[in-house]
């Protein structure tokens, strides 16, 4: 009987599968960057030569990154972080590297300034500070967006404003939940950062429990197109056909730390390409959600205080909108933190213990076969043609 394991929040859960209730287990075979590697790819990149940067992930691996940049950098006017949740980490890497840095501050996000033309007749705007640093990098680790298909530097930084964020979101909200490679939000987020010459890129894609996979850097649309091909082909696992049963992680770590994290970077992934439709499919996430619902709009829903039908943009709408479409038919069972008066809310059967995994969607004695998707954040399913 095989004993799988799944990461939940900042450690790793398990569970027992009867062989013969087993379809696969699909998990990607990856293998972490060598640190020698990682400090090779960061002095042939763009950063050595950047006068500012603009921090927007505070992951290890950005962590990782940004001690190689500092470290082999002479100097960097303008180290700015968003959102200001990380503030501290910004500090840390200040004073780590004290001789490195002379100016640390939060983006004035909601200061726009128009940087070019966007399409005719369309001006596109940004933060102020984008526009007037003459050699800013972004960096920022990559993961699954029902938004913007896979979130990018550019889409990371259109998502610092409600302006910004209500008009991406505005091209897309017919296709929620958005595909990766097929988002026009994510389009208008590049051709937005694209009339900044002035701005680069890097863009880290990691797994929690393995490190940084890869890091790409250079102008923002190549970078980004260089991380989807490595997305796309060493994170996919084949599968044989949609199933009806399924468990599954969301990654731990920045992955589930709320439920709006969950359902965006590992819910909306494995309903809408590995679950079977319209065959009262039963799904199992493990997710901690120790930073309970992670969004205005989730929270407004559970309170009653909006309609999802309002036209107005709060955080986190995407993720429910695309929740209310996936749902349907579809049983889901939630292992989690979450007090179960939320998780009821949405629909969801609560349940805290992740040996009970299993039986939550195959009762015990029955010869109904389930597919395992231990981490569903850096799985990219291939299914046959």
């Amino acid at each position: 009987m095989p004993e799988i394991w799944v990461p939940y929040g900042p450690v790793d859960v398990s569970f027992d599968v009867k062989q013969e209730n087993l379809i696969q287990v699909a998990e990607p075979s990856v293998q972490k960057l060598p640190p020698e590697d990682l400090a090779q790819k960061v002095s042939e990149s763009v950063a050595l030569s950047a006068d500012s940067l603009l921090v927007l992930s505070g992951t290890t691996g950005v962590s990782n990154v940004l001690d190689q940049i500092l470290t082999q950098n002479n100097l960097i006017s303008n180290l700015y972080y968003y959102p200001k949740s990380l503030a501290s980490f910004a500090k840390r890497k200040v004073e780590a590297h004290p001789e490195k840095v002379q100016r640390v501050d939060l983006l004035k996000s909601e200061v726009l300034v128009e940087t070019g033309e966007l399409v005719e007749g369309h001006s596109s705007k940004l933060p102020g500070e984008i526009k007037s640093s003459s050699n800013l990098v972004i960096v920022n680790s990559l993961h699954y967006d029902p938004l913007f298909g896979l979130t990018s530097a550019a889409s990371d930084l259109i998502s610092s404003n409600k302006e910004l964020k209500t008009e991406a979101f505005r091209k897309s909200k017919s296709d929620l939940p958005c595909q990766v490679g097929k988002s026009e939000a994510s389009w208008y987020a590049m051709r937005s950062l694209q009339t900044c010459p002035n701005v680069s890129s890097i863009e880290i894609i990691e797994k929690r429990g393995v490190g940084v996979l890869g890091i790409f850097s250079g102008e923002p649309e190549s970078t980004h197109a260089k991380a989807l091909d490595y997305w796309t082909n060493n994170l996919e696992v084949k599968l044989s056909g949609k199933s009806q049963r399924i468990v599954f992680g969301c990654g731990g770590g920045d992955n589930d730390g709320s439920l709006t994290d969950s359902l965006a970077r590992g819910f909306f992934n494995v309903v809408a390409n590995a679950t079977l439709p319209d065959a009262a499919s039963r799904v199992c996430m493990l997710a901690e959600c120790s930073e309970g619902l992670g969004s205005e709009a989730m929270m407004n829903y559970v309170t009653g205080r909006s309609n999802v039908s309002d036209s107005e943009y709060f955080e986190g709408l995407e993720v429910l909108l695309s929740l209310q479409r996936l749902q349907k038919d579809l049983d889901v069972s939630l292992i989690s933190t979450l007090p179960k008066y939320y998780g009821e809310k949405f629909g969801f059967r609560m349940n805290s213990g992740s040996r009970d995994a299993p039986s939550l969607i195959v009762p015990h004695g029955s010869k109904a076969k389930m597919l395992v998707v231990p981490d569903a954040s850096t799985t990219f399913f291939k299914l046959p043609s």
